[in-house]
């Protein structure tokens, strides 16, 4: 399988992943999202979650 390198197929594929972080992001900011992040204040991927939430 071949991956397309195309200037436009790279920019398609930055443009994904910002919006899937956008909205990992906002779903971390939800009520659910905190009370994980109080729950499980020792898990590394809430505590890196944390930290690029700016907590």
């Amino acid at each position: 399988m071949k991956i397309d390198m195309s200037p436009a197929a790279i920019r398609q594929r930055l443009d994904q992943v910002r919006a899937l972080r956008q909205l990992c992001l906002s779903l971390a900011r939800s009520s659910a999202g905190r009370d994980v992040i109080l729950k499980y204040p020792a898990n590394s991927k809430v505590q890196r979650t944390s930290l690029a939430l700016g907590r």
